[in-house]
Order: C-alpha cells, then structure tokens, then sequence
C-alpha cells in the first residue's frame, strides 16, 4: 500500500483523469455523422442526437471542473482514492455509449432510462471519491463543514437521477429536461452552486 502511494501523486492522478475526460468528450463528437444529403429535413432529423451530445458535453465538463476542485483537496494519491477514482471514470467511460444509444433511438424510453441510471451512478462514484478525500482531512473542522453542504448538493442531483429514471419510463422528453437543469443548476450561480473549498484546501492545493 505505502509502495502504491509512492508511486503515484496527485498530479499524475489528476492528469490521468484529465486525459480520460479529453478521450471521451472525443469519442462523443465522432458519435456525431452528419447527414449524406444537403436536405434540411434530412439534418432536422438529427436533432435527438445534438441535443443529447450538447447533454452529455456539459456534464463531462462539469465533473471535469469539480474534479479539479476535489483533487486540490486531497492530501495524497491513496490506493482507496486511486481506486474511487478509477470507478468515477469507469463510469464517465460510459457517457459515449449512453450518448450514442439515446441519440441513435431518438431519445426512447429505454434508452434514456439507460441514460438517466448511467448518470446516478455517475453521481455516486464521484460521492464515493469525494468521501475518500473527506477521510484525509478529517481533522481538519472547516473542510468538513464545507464538506456537508457540497455533499447535500450531490446528494440532490443523484435523486434527481434516479427520478429521472421512472420519468424516462413515460416521457423520455421530460427525464431529459430534469438532466437539463441539473446541468443549469451546476453552471448557473446561485442556484445549486457547489459550496467553495476552504481556504485551507485551496492553499494546499
């Protein structure tokens, strides 16, 4: 274990994951075949499968930005959080095929209901990496406090997923409305801002 620990740092960590979010996000754009004709018709019919790129984009963007923000945090490159870590991006790995199956169905039911569990789980690695870190600094009272609210907040956005299941079951277009603001609500400020890091662990990182 202290031999794993050595051997990697968080840097290396970061940049790893890093370069599998870059793999993804390029995976989904070559997901996207453009029509064989100059028809509008024909780059209308299309729609289901920009609109679930534009989707997924934001939110391989958005755990892209608090990963950055959560790996500032961590203390070291431990085997428990290489190995949560591994598990978020196993689950990130599978945006493209989700993506692509949701877009291809034009946006079905099952497909989306795939879609929607894929983002739960999503969700509950990155809680699980998040918590691995929160482990390293529990002596640390200011960042666990700031820790409870940021995880109130993911906690919100795994319901949210896992409403969006059963909706996807009946309206397809409306579980992709719920991802839709869960995106916004990560984005815009204000609505379901993350809470910041403490100073403590800014300066760490």
């Amino acid at each position: 274990m202290a031999q794993a620990e050595n051997a990697f740092s968080k840097a290396r960590l970061e940049a790893f994951s890093d370069g599998v979010l870059a793999v993804i996000i390029t995976i989904m754009v070559l997901d996207l075949k453009a029509p064989e004709s100059d028809d509008l018709a024909a780059l209308t019919k299309l729609w289901p499968s920009f609109a679930i790129y534009v989707v997924s984009f934001a939110f391989v963007a958005i755990y892209w930005i608090n990963h950055h923000a959560i790996m500032m945090a961590a203390r070291q490159a431990t085997v428990s959080l290489i190995w949560a870590n591994n598990a978020l991006l196993l689950c990130l790995s599978l945006i493209p095929f989700a993506t692509a199956y949701v877009g291809k169905t034009h946006i079905s039911p099952l497909a989306t209901m795939v879609y929607a569990a894929l983002q739960f789980a999503c969700g509950l690695a990155f809680m699980l990496t998040y918590s691995t870190i929160v482990a390293q600094r529990r002596d640390d009272a200011e960042f666990v406090a700031a820790a409870r609210a940021r995880r109130w907040q993911n906690r919100a956005a795994n319901i949210v997923y896992l409403v969006s299941i059963l909706v996807a079951a009946i309206s397809p277009v409306s579980a992709l409305a719920l991802f839709v603001a869960v995106a916004v609500a990560y984005v815009v400020p204000g609505l379901f801002n993350e809470a910041p890091l403490p100073r403590s662990a800014q300066s760490e990182g």
